[in-house]
C-alpha cells in the first residue's frame, strides 16, 4: 500500500530520489526493477531537475510531487492520495493529474480533493461528502444527470439593458428554462436535459435571429461538478434527503 498524507512527511536531509531508494525497499519491491522505476518516477511526476536537492530546500510542489512518488513506487497496488495537488500551480497540476491518468492502471486509488475540476477528470466513481456524511457515490456521468441542472447558455447582450425578448423565445424554443443571472451585459440561462433533442433545430435558427433578439453572442456549457456539489449542499441544507 501506497499512501500520500495531506501534509508532507519528508526527511529533511534526503532527497527525492533517496526517499525513493529507501520507501522501494520499505515495500519489498522487486531489486531487478528498482532503479528503473525511480528513474521513471521522477520523470514522469516531474522531478528531473530536482532530483539531488535535499526536500528541506524543495518548493511546496516539489514537496507534494515527491510524497505521491513514495505513494506509487514499489508497485503500490492500492494507493491512498489526500490532497495530492495542493498548494501547486494550475500547469503542474494538470501535469500530475495525466501522471495518475497512466499511473491507475492495475492500481486502485483513492483520492481526496476540494478540486471538483479534479475530481472529474481523475474519478471512475466520485462520493461527496458534505458536512461529514457521505452523500452520494457514482461515475461523473451519473451525478450530473441526477443532481445537475442540465446546460446553460451564456448570452452577451448587445446592450446593458434588461432584455425582455430572449426569455420568452426560449421559452417558444426550448421549454421550461429558467433565469439564472443577468449582469451588465451578460445573461444566463438553465436549460433542462429534456431539451436536448430540441437544440439542432434551435441553434439553426438562433444563429440566425439573436441580432434581432438583442444577443451580439452566446456559448453553451454542460452541468459541472462543481454545480453538482452545490446542488447536493443546498439539498442537504433544505433537509432534503439526497441519495
Amino acid at each position: 500500500m501506497g499512501v500520500c498524507p495531506q501534509h508532507d512527511v519528508l526527511f529533511d536531509l534526503l532527497t527525492p530520489e533517496e526517499h525513493l531508494d529507501i520507501f522501494y525497499d520499505f515495500k519489498g519491491g522487486d531489486p531487478a526493477l528498482k532503479q528503473r522505476e525511480i528513474t521513471d518516477l521522477i520523470t514522469d511526476v516531474g522531478l528531473t531537475v530536482d532530483k539531488k536537492k535535499v526536500a528541506s530546500s524543495l518548493s511546496g510542489g516539489n514537496k507534494r510531487k515527491t510524497s505521491v512518488a513514495i505513494a506509487l513506487c514499489g508497485q503500490s497496488k492500492l494507493v491512498m492520495l489526500d490532497e495530492p495537488t495542493a498548494g501547486m500551480d494550475l500547469s503542474a497540476r494538470r501535469g500530475l493529474w495525466d501522471m495518475l491518468k497512466n499511473y491507475r492502471r492495475d492500481r486502485i486509488i483513492i483520492l481526496t480533493t476540494h478540486y471538483m475540476d479534479e475530481a472529474d477528470v481523475l474519478g471512475d466513481r466520485i462520493a461527496i461528502m458534505s458536512h461529514g456524511k457521505l452523500m452520494c457515490l457514482g461515475t461523473s456521468l451519473f451525478l450530473k444527470k441526477r443532481f445537475g441542472a442540465g446546460y446553460k447558455i451564456t448570452m452577451v447582450k448587445l446592450s446593458k439593458e434588461k432584455n425582455k425578448l430572449i426569455g420568452p423565445y426560449l421559452q417558444e424554443k426550448l421549454g421550461e428554462v429558467f433565469l439564472l443571472s443577468e449582469v451588465s451585459s451578460e445573461i444566463t440561462y438553465g436549460i433542462p436535459n429534456d431539451s436536448v433533442p430540441k437544440f439542432k433545430a434551435f441553434f439553426k435558427d438562433f444563429d440566425k435571429e439573436m441580432e434581432s433578439l438583442g444577443i451580439m453572442s452566446y456559448g453553451m456549457s454542460i452541468t459541472t461538478l462543481e454545480d453538482v456539489f452545490l446542488s447536493i449542499n443546498k439539498e442537504f441544507a433544505e433537509g432534503e434527503e439526497v441519495v
